[in-house]
């Protein structure tokens, strides 16, 4: 069976982690003789290639020193960064129709599956109406996230989740957003699992006891992942007790450095070995995502995957699709959003007990194992190719 992937980037070289689900879902997908070429947009003038044993074909969309709209960040991120690639935008897309089109007619596949639907719908769509293949959509929470944001995109998200067979999203709180914008569709929920770190890492395997307690927070950083909040608790914590590491980049770097105290160490963007050991030298793990202004939030989480693969607790805010994964006082704690007291709490609450901590981790990896892990989510796609070729 051949599937053809749709996404906004692609992994440029070993170090570079964009959609590390995505990438561990066609690597699995390989042992149930899927074979998956993924069509991407080009960065810089970068030609299709292979890469990771993957066939890559990139889309060329504009001057070279401007093919910059995805990649280095989301495309939202780059839009707000520099209002110049709004007048990219219409080039990416007419270019990446275009291409579509004629990757349709010259290649030969059974499945198309969009990642990010809006607005790569487009691009499946032209592969669907050249091919008469059956499309796949999955929503990961971005691209819902803007279709919502007005009446004329969600007009647009509609019409184009109407041109799909199936439509999968990645949290109880997804569908229910879709749900808002469409009504007559079937909508199943199909979470990502962990990008990095192994579920048979133990917490018996921490290293050494560590004279301060040491909390994580891995993501972008961004308005709605809600780092300030963690700063601002990390300010009511005893600094002597307590040191909070960011990993992670973003447009808010720089105010988030001026707010932060002495015992804030920002480590930047981290991957492979670097990522792991912060990862493996954490006592706790602070994901303080909130619903921004403009209604952005958490679409699941699957850094607080990766925390569970290293037997680190879990503190979520109640937001998005956190909930999914942190059941409150069962798998982790969940607080408030915007709430820097309930945050230094729970903090102060898991430090103080151990076995706390050890019987958390023990239900999440059990949560993890029976909804999370990738062999059931291999196995679910897997279902849903095999159902639409037949």
């Amino acid at each position: 069976m051949k599937v053809v992937s749709i996404t906004t980037a692609f992994p440029r070289n070993e170090n570079d982690v964009l959609i590390p689900w995505i990438i561990k879902l066609i690597d699995l997908l390989q042992n149930k003789d899927v074979e998956t070429e993924v069509f991407t947009s080009s960065y810089c003038g970068r030609k299709s290639e292979i890469s990771r044993n993957i066939s890559v074909f990139r889309f060329r969309y504009f001057f070279k020193k401007w093919e910059k709209l995805s990649h280095d960040m989301s495309v939202p991120e780059k839009l707000k960064s520099n209002r110049l690639y709004f007048f990219v935008l219409p080039f990416f897309m007419i270019f990446g129709i275009i291409s579509a089109c004629f990757y349709a007619r010259k290649n030969d596949f059974e499945i198309i599956h969009v990642h990010f639907p809006f607005p790569l719908a487009l691009f499946g769509i032209a592969m669907k109406f050249f091919s008469k293949k059956p499309l796949v959509m999955t929503c990961h929470g971005s691209e819902v996230n803007m279709a919502k944001k007005k009446f004329l995109f969600r007009k647009i998200f509609k019409w184009m989740l109407d041109y799909a067979d199936c439509v999968t999203v990645n949290s109880t709180f997804m569908k229910n957003e879709v749900e808002k914008i469409i009504q007559d569709k079937n909508i199943e929920i199909i979470p990502m699992g962990a990008g990095i770190g192994d579920i048979s890492y133990k917490l018996a395997e921490k290293k050494e006891k560590k004279t301060k307690t040491n909390i994580l927070f891995v993501g972008r950083l961004i308005e709605w992942k809600g780092t300030k909040y963690l700063i601002e608790a990390t300010k009511l914590l005893d600094s002597e007790k307590f040191e909070l590491h960011i990993a992670g980049d973003g447009p808010e770097r720089e105010n988030l450095e001026k707010i932060a105290p002495k015992n804030v160490i920002f480590h930047g963007y981290q991957t492979g070995k670097n990522l792991e050991t912060l990862y493996q030298n954490a006592d706790i793990f602070v994901l303080p995502s909130i619903v921004d202004d403009a209604g952005y939030t958490e679409g699941l989480g699957t850094v607080l995957l990766e925390a569970t693969n290293f037997s680190v607790p879990m503190i979520g805010t109640n937001v998005g699709g956190i909930p999914d994964i942190i059941k409150d006082g069962k798998t982790g704690i969940l607080v408030p959003q915007k709430n820097p007291e309930a945050i230094s709490e729970a903090v102060e609450r898991l430090a103080k007990n151990p076995k706390l901590r050890e019987t958390f981790v023990e239900n999440a990896m059990k949560h993890l194992e029976e909804s999370f892990s990738w062999e059931i989510i291999t196995e679910k796609f897997f279902e849903i190719y095999s159902s639409l070729t037949k």
